[in-house]
């Protein structure tokens, strides 16, 4: 057990992500025609493309069977994050069902005995329905039977002040798993060869809760200048917790806690089906449209290559939509250089399917949100809305709350003016592209800034362009998946856990104190004006700087072994063609891998990617860079969004608050006089 990777949705992801290539390889090498004409090697590796989203192909798409491209075509959607999302959602949604029927279950048992107990018969309509069998009442009653005695504190139910001993659940580094009555502590030494805990998080965290305030203590008592930090839950349902930053919610009772998960069962079922249907609005859409296009105007130039027009348009379409940049066309988009419906289209597609499919969706619910009726009988609509776009990131891993979403508009602007300046200005002096009419030179040099740093397409041929051009194409093909990853990383609801600011050993104790948290360095600089520039923790940013810091080293090393390990291998192609297998294009394809982008320099006298001229060791060594490239975007093992829902996880609210609690005491009584400026 200590070799086996733990048991989470980062572990899963990747079996998924093997298992399915593995299987469909096999079958799109026994499918061949005639048989066995290319290797298995070549044919697991587009499997592993396809699905990663890699769009890099050892063979030409158009010399595939029907049969085989079929095969691709499905893998695309397979592999993309959205649908994967949209199965996370689903599963979510169902483990809350689960816990609402258990919960009505136990309330439903316990009210029968106690009935039973004084003699009279169990009267039905006394049933809490706070929670059903089967899904939560409107949201309108979900806050009503909420005592107005409610106490300050919960009485723990063990003397360390932890879950009750019956509880099956606990947390082991990162992992939730049954071990029954066994202590966590006994097994928090334990290290995995593979943890699998997301890069920049601790694997070793112990995620289960030691001695968790269920109550925040009297704010306006003990640090007055706390109180502008924290919002009321009344907006949702009547408690007298608190909401703090992260989306955080503390000073919960239990049943309080179940009204929580009430509101955010609803709001994953409203996202279940909106996601959907935007998935299905786009994928339809788009493969009417370029399918339809193609062949009302353009039908000779499939047919060139023995294709049928819409079926070559519509994997175009789903491969923009997925980002993956695979054509079934030899000539890929250079093919419509001067037509302006299909560079738009597919612009559109690889925007909304992967680097601004977040700012899309925020839009969509916010219109729906400014589109529902001011009366009592939509309230419940108002506050499901209202809990998705104040708190996204507890029942979503690409919707972002509204600043987050600005940033990450910004950037990609900035980021494709960058392309596209590059394009222009870098392209001038080279006769494929300045023979272009003007107007059809600007619109091919922004379909290229969308294409090159996800879409993996290209309008002109790659390596006629300059080297300073594709030096900027590396840079931006590597840092690809850095915006949403930013934006995902700093809206974790459990920021510093993920970090693991807060391990739970006593050995560990004196070093916790040492790191504060970034909520409490906030209201250092708010409340009091003043920063220590001495420590980096003086930023509120200081957590996301960690996971960068670490997932830069970790995308360099995997870049610079893979290109390593590839050179010694090419060796014997670069003594024969030193130009076509030089360095800097083996660079240039590993990192198109590893961002799974796509794009590539190519081979003389080919249509296939450079890699299709490799060894098969180089194939397989590309195709491991491509499956771990795919999974550096995705959010960490303790993240709201993908865990389900449980008491541990819910008590590890109460754990964080307590905890920064005791930092701002230790910090106002060492540090600085409370109130003073």
């Amino acid at each position: 057990m200590a070799v086996l990777p733990p048991f989470n949705f980062l572990t899963l992801h990747y079996a998924y992500f093997i298992a399915t290539p593995l299987i469909c390889s096999a079958i799109f090498w026994g499918s061949s025609t005639p048989s066995r004409s290319f290797g298995y090697v070549d044919s697991l590796f587009m499997c592993v493309s396809a699905m990663t989203g890699a769009g890099l192909n050892t063979v030409d798409l158009s010399s595939l069977n029907s049969f085989q491209q079929s095969i691709l075509f499905a893998l695309l959607f397979l592999g993309h994050a959205i649908l994967i999302s949209i199965t996370v959602l689903f599963v979510r949604r169902s483990a809350f069902q689960a816990k609402f029927k258990r919960i009505s279950i136990e309330r439903a048992q316990k009210r029968f005995l106690h009935m039973a107990g004084q003699g009279s018969p169990l009267d039905s309509t006394q049933e809490d329905v706070s929670v059903g069998h089967h899904q939560p009442t409107r949201l309108d009653d979900v806050g009503q039977g909420v005592k107005e005695s409610v106490t300050a504190e919960v009485t723990s139910a063990e003397p360390n002040g932890g879950l009750p001993s019956d509880d099956p659940i606990q947390w082991v580094e990162d992992d939730q798993i049954t071990i029954g009555h066994v202590k966590a502590r006994q097994h928090h030494h334990r290290h995995r060869v593979f943890p699998m805990v997301g890069v920049g998080a601790r694997p070793d965290l112990n995620n289960h809760p030691r001695d968790a305030a269920p109550r925040l203590p009297e704010v306006e008592d003990e640090l007055p200048a706390f109180k502008e930090f924290f919002k009321g839950t009344q907006k949702y349902f009547a408690s007298k917790g608190f909401i703090a930053r992260n989306s955080q919610f503390h000073g919960l009772i239990p049943e309080e806690r179940d009204r929580l998960g009430g509101v955010e069962y609803k709001a994953i079922t409203f996202l279940l089906v909106i996601v959907t249907l935007y998935w299905v609005l786009f994928v339809l859409c788009g493969i009417i449209g370029m399918g339809g296009w193609l062949t009302a105007n353009h039908p000779d130039i499939a047919r060139k290559n023995g294709l049928t027009p819409f079926w070559t348009g519509a994997f175009f379409a789903v491969s923009a939509f997925v980002n993956s940049g695979m054509s079934l066309l030899d000539a890929n988009m250079a093919a419509f250089q001067t037509n302006a419906y299909p560079l738009l289209t597919m612009s559109l597609l690889i925007l909304a399917g992967n680097t601004l499919y977040p700012c899309f969706l925020r839009f969509i619910i916010w219109v729906l949100r400014c589109c529902v009726p001011n009366n009592p009988s939509w309230a419940s609509w108002r506050v499901t809305l209202d809990f998705i776009l104040d708190h996204p990131r507890r029942v979503y891993t690409n919707l972002f709350p509204k600043r987050h979403t600005w940033y990450l508009l910004g950037t990609i602007i900035i980021l494709n003016a960058i392309d596209w300046a590059g394009f222009e200005v870098l392209s001038i002096g080279i006769k494929e592209i300045e023979n272009l009419p003007k107007g059809y030179r600007v619109l091919d040099g922004l379909f290229q800034a969308s294409a090159v740093r996800s879409g993996g397409f290209y309008v002109v041929t790659i390596s006629n362009l300059r080297q300073g051009l594709l030096v900027l194409y590396v840079l931006m093909m590597y840092v690809s998946a850095y915006p949403v990853l930013v934006a995902m990383r700093n809206t974790n609801v459990y920021e510093e856990r993920s970090l693991g600011i807060y391990a739970h050993d006593n050995s560990d104790d004196e070093q916790e104190g040492k790191s504060a948290s970034g909520f409490i360095q906030l209201v250092r600089h708010h409340i009091f004006r003043r920063q220590d520039a001495s420590t980096p923790e003086a930023s509120r940013s200081y957590f996301v700087h960690q996971q960068l810091r670490s997932q830069l080293s970790h995308d360099l090393w995997w870049i610079a072994l893979a290109v390593l390990l590839i050179a010694i291998a090419e060796s014997s192609n670069f003594n024969r063609q030193p130009v076509a297998y030089s360095t800097f294009n083996i660079i240039f394809e590993v990192v198109s891998a590893y961002g799974c982008v796509g794009i590539s320099v190519g081979l003389p006298n080919s249509n296939a990617s450079f890699c299709g001229g490799w060894h098969p060791i180089s194939k397989l060594i590309l195709a491991a860079v491509t499956l771990r490239g795919r999974h550096r975007g995705l959010p960490v093992a303790i993240d709201r969004a993908v865990m389900l829902p449980n008491e541990s996880l819910e008590w590890a609210e109460e754990e964080d608050a307590a905890m920064r609690r005791e930092q701002s005491r230790a910090w106002g009584s060492n540090k600085m006089p409370i109130g003073s400026v």
